[in-house]
């Protein structure tokens, strides 16, 4: 059997990277652990050292992880991104990196309550490619908010088996009612949920087969279980939900150049039009513009009500690649008649049993300038 081939018949849907020898092929099959993440940095205060960690399960393009962390003093931090770790092709504006500094400081705000530190924050970047981007200072309490920081820890993006029942009504109103002028929810079988849909599949099309693109997603994607180890970033069978002998497949035979074969990129297409039939809808996430303040905020949104949805048994699976191909990106939100900026694309959707975050991350040393 050919890699076309068994790419068609094991139902992989996504694939890429190879070559690898080894001695058990079988080993490649277990699950990377975030283990060895407190490896304590000298001169940070254990909790501070755990705040970071727990800020930095916060979601990214393609587990890009771009956040860095400056410390002036114990309690006066920088928060700001690293050039290497950006995605210059899908995210020229740095759109999506702003955003996802909002999610890593959601993190870090809602860590810090239940461990007793208010977070005092001041917005330092004036321009998108800015690598400084927050001035965090954290103040001792004498409470602390009754919060379990686990919601953080097993927060995950889910991309397979979603049931297709229909949300209820409590279920909108928990997902929007918070933040009526910027949580949008569209059914899947609306005129506007099938409009996404249709959208959404024609945008990884055209980002599936526009090479650049294509090739940045090549570099962030870990297939190795030695790479996931050396990395501790990026996308890989786990997160991307290959299970079985097409894991062992793609851990042990597909390499970078794999990700550019026409295989891979119908393969995708095809995983992409069993998704976006699946599940119970969209949720659209607005700002009132894109200035910086506002996308931190934006971000800010999407993981406190992310932090909230696995004990309604809600997946979230982040689709945004309207948002990203031209011409979509500029007629999407007057074609849904939305008068603010769209900044998040999620499928939406019920999962009978919530699977366990399998993300890679990166050692909190690491993050540490």
């Amino acid at each position: 059997m050919n890699r076309r081939q068994f790419i068609k018949y094991s139902g992989v849907g996504l694939a890429v990277v190879g070559g690898i020898c080894i001695f058990n092929p079988l080993t490649q099959l277990k699950t990377i652990s975030r283990e060895n993440l407190y490896n304590n940095v000298e001169g940070v205060e254990d909790d501070f050292f755990e705040l970071i960690y727990l800020a930095s399960l916060a979601p990214s393009g393609h587990n890009t992880q771009p956040w860095t962390v400056r410390i002036i003093e114990s309690n006066h931090w920088i928060i700001g991104t690293d050039i290497t770790r950006w995605l210059p092709v899908v995210d020229s504006e740095n759109r999506e990196i702003i955003l996802s500094i909002g999610a890593f400081l959601e993190n870090l705000v809602t860590a810090a309550s239940a461990k007793g530190y208010d977070v005092e924050v001041e917005v330092l970047a004036k321009h998108l490619n800015d690598r400084d981007i927050l001035d965090i200072t954290l103040h001792k309490l004498n409470y602390a908010r009754n919060f379990d920081v686990k919601k953080i820890e097993l927060r995950r993006t889910v991309r397979n088996n979603f049931l297709r029942d229909n949300l209820s009504s409590e279920d909108i109103r928990f997902l929007t009612e918070k933040n009526k002028d910027s949580f949008l929810y569209f059914s899947r079988d609306s005129k506007e949920g099938n409009y996404i849909a249709e959208g959404t599949l024609l945008a990884n099309k055209l980002q599936t087969y526009r090479n650049p693109a294509q090739g940045e997603l090549a570099k962030w994607i870990r297939w190795s279980n030695n790479d996931i180890r050396h990395y501790r970033n990026g996308l890989t069978p786990e997160t991307m939900e290959i299970e079985g002998i097409a894991r062992w497949y793609v851990k042990n035979f597909y390499s970078s150049q794999s990700v550019l074969e026409n295989s891979f990129r119908e393969a995708t297409i095809k995983k992409v039009q069993d998704q976006v039939v699946a599940g119970s809808g969209w949720l659209l996430i607005t700002s009132r513009d894109s200035s910086i303040p506002e996308l931190i905020d934006t971000g800010r949104k999407l993981q406190r009500i992310w932090l909230q949805v696995r004990d309604e048994k809600i997946a979230i699976h982040p689709m945004s690649q309207m948002l990203e191909e031209e011409p979509i990106r500029h007629e999407i939100a007057s074609v849904l008649g939305v008068t603010e900026k769209i900044q998040f694309i999620l499928r939406i959707g019920y999962i009978s049993n919530y699977p366990q975050p399998v993300s890679p991350r990166m050692l909190v040393a690491n993050i540490i300038l």
